[in-house]
């Protein structure tokens, strides 16, 4: 892996992580379309998801602080705790399948048009339910959403989890913070997970310490700003435009599929 192809891969990570384009999909198409490209396992992958967690904590500070302020934070950190305890009675039990299933370019071309067909699904949606008044269903059915993502590559968590908050009736503004919010745990656990398994490959990673340096950056920096991006996008009622930037790529994806390239 050289220092350029880490950059390109955290660009991708950070925008297609909140964008609702899936960044599972987005990297294993870009990771097979780089001529002889090879990491450690999946550790690089590792590093650019903490990359994404680092600029939700940036963005996202100011909610904690609210929440704290005004008293909510416990039952917050209850509600987070609920969706991913649901995320990971599915997740789990799939783990090793997720790891196979990235390999598949049909499963991430059917992931792409699944959650394009979720975000055409609430498109207009707009709840009235803020983050003090969130009910603990509505948590665990995020949480469900979360967790159902491993089932295809393509499909992406910030949409589906989005969707489903918006499902259950929450404002746009907090459907798009508490996926965010959720999103933390879930990138970190699973960075822990993956880190354990693949732990003999970490050895090896150490001599990519500098393409691993730059693409966490890179991811950091571009993640923020992609979430700034899709949370005006939620609250602008436009999160639905995306739908039609997946299909073309599940197109695009099949014909690469048929033409031996992937």
């Amino acid at each position: 892996m050289t220092l350029w192809q880490a950059i390109l891969l955290g660009l991708i990570q950070g925008l297609t992580e909140f964008l609702p384009v899936s960044s599972r999909g987005h990297l294993a198409l870009a990771q097979a379309l780089m001529p002889g490209f090879s990491q450690p396992g999946l550790v690089f992958d590792v590093a650019l998801h903490l990359g994404t967690a680092l600029a939700i904590i940036a963005l996202e500070l100011p909610r904690l602080v609210e929440a704290v302020r005004e008293r909510w934070v416990v039952k917050l950190g209850g509600q987070l705790i609920l969706a991913m305890l649901a995320t990971a009675a599915i997740a789990l039990p799939l783990r090793h399948w997720a790891e196979e299933a990235v390999r598949y370019p049909l499963l991430v071309a059917a992931g792409f048009l699944v959650t394009a067909m979720l975000l055409l699904a609430v498109r207009g949606r707009d709840g009235s339910v803020e983050g003090p008044d969130m009910g603990w269903g509505a948590a665990g059915l995020v949480g469900v959403a979360q967790g159902l993502v491993v089932l295809l590559p393509g499909m992406s968590r910030s949409g589906s989890t989005i969707a489903a908050g918006l499902g259950a009736g929450l404002s746009r503004r907090w459907a798009a913070d508490f996926s965010f919010l959720l999103s933390i745990p879930a990138i970190l656990s699973a960075a822990v997970v993956e880190g354990w398994t693949h732990r003999a490959e970490l050895a090896v990673a150490s001599t990519l310490v500098g393409p691993l340096l730059a693409g966490t950056i890179t991811a950091a920096m571009t993640g923020f700003a992609a979430l700034i991006l899709v949370r005006r996008a939620v609250q602008g009622g436009r999160l639905h435009l995306f739908a039609y930037y997946l299909v073309p790529m599940a197109v695009l994806v099949v014909v690469l599929h048929l033409a031996g390239i992937w």
